[in-house]
């Protein structure tokens, strides 16, 4: 690889975070599955609502939201075991 590639890790698993450096953003994270007989394509997901959801949860720990500078990011992945989905946002927060 001819560039330098710097790849921050944080293993929640062993207490250390993002929150524990000297970064000027962390991100708060939130996962859940939607189990496979919930899941199906002509179900529509009202973002606005989670968002919404998320947000306040984050700033009800502290956090301040970076909701006008940044992306918000959203992630799926399918689970080819059980057919579940599992979903992950990321919101940058300023750090307090």
């Amino acid at each position: 690889m001819a560039q330098k590639v710097n790849i921050a890790y944080y293993s929640t698993t062993k207490g250390v975070t993002q929150q524990q450096t000297d970064a000027s953003m962390v991100y708060h994270g939130k996962v859940f599955r939607i189990p496979k007989p919930l899941f199906d394509e002509a179900v529509d997901v009202d973002f606005d609502k989670e968002i919404a959801e998320l947000v306040q949860e984050i700033e009800e720990k502290g956090l301040e939201p970076l909701l006008d500078e940044t992306t918000i990011e959203r992630y799926e992945t399918w689970d080819v075991e059980s057919g579940d989905v599992w979903v992950m946002y990321r919101v940058p927060c300023a750090k307090s």
